[in-house]
């Protein structure tokens, strides 16, 4: 479009508007015209029509009883003679035409009695009304119109002849031609006139545009003493007065430009040295800054089988004095800590909101809050945490700190724990960018939604829940923040930036580089250029495979089969032998633990249960339902305070396990922490409204809110803190015992016995101390109190047997072996004691009652 307008551009004004108005007068007049003399010809044609349809109407009313004979036409000439003599205007001939296709009438007389031509003929009999057509002759164009004539004859229309009139084109048109000289000649006379305006306009209207434009061309030439001397008062005058006070303006600046130039460069000389003060003044505040960051995002991580990197690149890039350094709330930080006697790998990916200096105070913030975590977790006690609990108290550490900003500071994280044993990952991801897997060269996202808000966003703590997922050898977790997907690239039109908003983009990097961080980077860059801080957090799990490979006995598969037969039948107690005959042959397939597990729950042998749930767990820690029965095997043996440890553990992984909420309720009632209890199983009814259970336990808690002191309906849970004193006595007894300080030992046994009062354990390693004490009595009265909680303990029942054997009661000393004997009868030592008291009876000739 531009090039077709491009040489009308270059015409001169005063043509531009001579061609413009007389395109407009030639617009106005020639279609006018056109559509005058077409009309006025339209009209006259149908005129000559109507003149012939009723020229037509008579001669057929004349000449159809002539033309039904077919004898004499006398009145048809006479009529058609009429005709020559009326006067008709361009009337050149008219016949009739009968059936046989013979003229038999005509004014000039022609072509009388002879045949019609048949082309003629066939078009004459074809018509059913007056038709016209233009024909060509010698002389000149025809104008023929044929009339067809017709009788009625028993309500039908039979055909009889035709009547042919023609007319001169030249004579019926004259009118026409008259008019359209008269047009011709008026358009053109408004033409000239149109013509004379146009010219006369353009000169009137672009002679100041001209004096403007010479005006112009001699002050751009250097002429800033020339003024443009215009009289109109219209918009070209007002731009000559704007062009003549922008030329005194030039050239007054011209003539005072040296000192005007002397005097800028100074006062930018004085704001440049401001800047520059502030800037270095800025660059050492980032610099300190940058300073502190560095130790508090170490990758102190040294696990054999976690492998751990990072990489981080600041969009702020600075140097300061002979320093080149970066600054942004970018922060990975990685250690090795230890939780209940195993190793993990601690890692947290944050990006703090803002640019610079604001991110780089978040970055601070964090590090200096989570360092401090991981400082408190090297002291013993509280290592006896599990890693959800250990998790949710670095997230409650960072929460209530960034809260305290009120909103003025956010960060996103994604913070976790990696087992070394097992590789199950324990994280959490607060709004921070999906977590990647490559697994077999292929990336995917392991989460799918959005969970918990950023740290520092009121109210998010009851949507805490820790994510798990089971790493396999190789498997590589890469975590980032959203500098990852924010990068730009530049439109081919200059100016134009376009941002990435496709977060598959750092799927398909990952994959390219395989992994490897570097690669991910370069590769990120090559498709367009980082527009925010960049951070890159890589974990590798290679566990030592040989180690882990399981080699199963022959006998393993068949024995399955018939250990499930055994269960079908309900021969539980045969099918629990049988697992643990196969178990012992294979002591790493860990799921036979879980059945017996199972098992055990279901034949009520909880401690037993508890035993080997425990070994399971601590092998696949990531089993919830495994988690689950041992916190109802606890709770079965009345171990309140382990039961709610397990059963939070649980929580903090699934919040809306409905049957995990209503045990822990009920375990906390006993417990008498009322203010927990209540708000589980609330949380329990809102999924379930209508479940009896919840509805029983939450009817107590109210029906006890009545009798209760506030401060006892206030009570807030502590299972951890008194389990983890509960667990150092119980180990302090066990070292004590180890060291065969058994009364030292039996002291701390009795302070654990206060808080767990009924674990058959440690009644029974009370019930040891006081026998290794020579407290025989007192030994027999916990050996009891221990048997009757889990009969089927073999080592209790032998060594109550040894107690009666010391006492002289023989008969019950047989008893309680050959009672351990029937449990298990390959127990050596039973057997043993059993065979030293037959001797010894038979030695002795002693009588002793069956």
């Amino acid at each position: 479009m531009k090039r077709i307008f491009l040489p009308f551009q270059k015409i001169k004004i005063r043509t531009k508007m001579i061609l413009i108005v007389t395109g407009v007068v030639f617009l106005c007049v020639g279609p006018l015209s056109l559509i005058i003399l077409y009309r006025n010809q339209a009209i006259l044609l149908d005129k000559t029509f109507e003149v012939c349809l009723n020229l037509g109407d008579n001669i057929s009313n004349l000449a159809t009883e002539e033309l039904l004979i077919n004898e004499t036409f006398d009145a048809t000439s006479t009529a058609l003679s009429r005709l020559k003599t009326s006067q008709l205007s361009g009337l050149l001939d008219a016949y009739v035409v009968n059936i046989d296709g013979r003229y038999v009438a005509e004014i000039n007389e022609n072509h009388l009695g002879k045949p019609v031509p048949r082309n003629e003929l066939d078009y004459y009999f074809s018509l059913k009304k007056l038709d016209f057509k233009e024909v060509e002759s010698p002389s000149g164009s025809i104008l023929r119109f044929t009339y067809p004539i017709f009788i009625e004859y028993r309500d039908k229309k039979i055909r009889v002849g035709a009547a042919i009139f023609e007319f001169d084109k030249e004579e019926v048109y004259a009118p026409v031609v008259q008019t359209r000289t008269t047009i011709i000649l008026g358009a053109s006379i408004l033409f000239f006139i149109g013509i004379i305006i146009a010219v006369y306009s353009a000169i009137f209207f672009s002679r100041p545009i001209q004096e403007l434009t010479a005006g112009a061309k001699l002050i751009g030439s250097g002429d800033l003493s020339h003024r443009i001397s215009l009289q109109n008062q219209d918009e070209i005058g007002e731009l000559a007065n704007t062009f003549n006070r922008m030329t005194s303006q030039i050239q007054d600046f011209t003539q005072n430009l040296e000192s005007k130039v002397e005097q800028r460069t100074e006062e930018l000389n004085q704001s440049l040295k401001v800047v520059q003060d502030l800037k270095e003044r800025q660059d050492g505040d980032y610099y300190l800054t940058s300073l502190l960051l560095q130790p508090l995002q170490p990758n102190n991580n040294n696990s054999k089988t976690v492998k751990t990197e990072f990489l981080i690149d600041q969009k702020k890039k600075f140097s300061f004095r002979k320093w080149k350094s970066e600054i942004g709330g970018d922060i990975c930080i990685t250690d090795t800590i230890s939780l209940q006697d195993q190793e993990y790998t601690v890692f947290i990916n944050g990006d703090a909101m803002g640019k610079s200096i604001q991110g780089a105070g978040g970055a601070l913030v964090l590090g200096v809050v989570f360092n401090a975590g991981l400082m408190r977790s090297r002291i013993t006690k509280n290592q006896k945490v599990y890693p959800e609990v250990w998790l949710k108290e670095r997230f409650l550490d960072l929460q209530n700190v960034f809260r305290s900003f009120e909103g003025s500071m956010f960060i996103s994280v994604c913070m976790g724990l990696v087992e070394a044993k097992t590789g199950v990952m324990y994280y959490i991801n607060a709004e921070h960018p999906w977590t990647v897997l490559l697994r077999d060269g292929k990336a995917s996202f392991l989460e799918e939604e959005l969970t918990i808000r950023k740290l520092g966003t009121p109210d998010i703590e009851e949507k805490f829940f820790v994510r798990m997922f089971q790493l396999m050898p190789d498997d590589v977790v890469i975590t980032g923040s959203d500098g990852r997907d924010d990068f730009a690239q530049e439109e081919d039109d200059p100016g134009y930036e376009t941002i990435n908003t496709d977060e598959m983009q750092f799927l398909y990097r990952v994959e390219e580089a395989g992994g490897d961080l570097e690669g991910i980077f370069k590769g990120i860059k090559s498709k367009g250029f980082l527009i925010d801080d960049l951070s890159l957090l890589k974990i590798s799990y290679d566990p030592d495979i040989s180690e882990a490979k399981f080699f199963p006995t022959p006998e393993l598969p068949s024995g399955l089969t018939d250990t499930h037969q055994l269960l079908s039948g309900g021969n539980t107690e045969e099918a629990i032998q049988s697992i643990e005959e196969l178990f012992k042959e294979n002591p790493n397939f860990s799921d036979l633990l879980k059945l017996l597990g199972k098992l055990y729950f279901e034949t009520k042998e909880y401690s037993r249960a508890v035993e080997c749930l425990n070994q399971f767990i601590d092998i696949n820690p990531a089993n919830n339902e495994s988690v689950y029965l041992l916190s109802l095997s606890y709770k079965n043996l009345n171990l309140m305070n382990e039961a709610a440890d397990v059963g939070e553990r649980l929580y903090l992984r699934e919040p809306l396990d409905f049957n995990n909420l209503i045990s822990l309720a009920e375990i906390y009632f006993e417990l008498g922490v009322y203010r927990r209890g209540e708000f589980l199983i609330q949380k329990a009814l809102e999924s379930n409204p209508d479940d009896q259970v919840a509805l029983q336990i939450q009817t107590k808690i109210e029906s006890l809110k009545n009798t209760l002191t506030p401060e006892e309906i206030q009570k807030v849970p502590k299972p951890l803190v008194e389990i983890r004193s509960l667990t150092s006595v119980i180990e302090s007894a066990d070292n004590l015992y180890a060291e065969k300080k058994y009364k030292e030992a039996l002291s701390e046994y009795k302070e654990a016995l206060k808080r767990s009062r009924e674990n058959p354990f440690l009644l029974f390693r009370t019930a040891n101390c006081l026998s290794l004490l020579e407290r025989m009595e007192e030994a027999i009265e916990f050996y009891s109190t221990s048997l009757a909680l889990v009969p089927n303990n073999h080592h209790a029942r032998n060594n109550l047997g040894s107690i009666f054997f010391r006492l002289q009661r023989y008969s019950e000393a047989r008893n309680e072996w050959e009672i351990a004997l029937q449990m298990k009868p390959d127990f050596k030592t039973a057997r043993i004691n059993l065979d030293k008291l037959e001797k010894f009876i038979q030695e002795n000739l002693i009588q002793v009652e069956s």
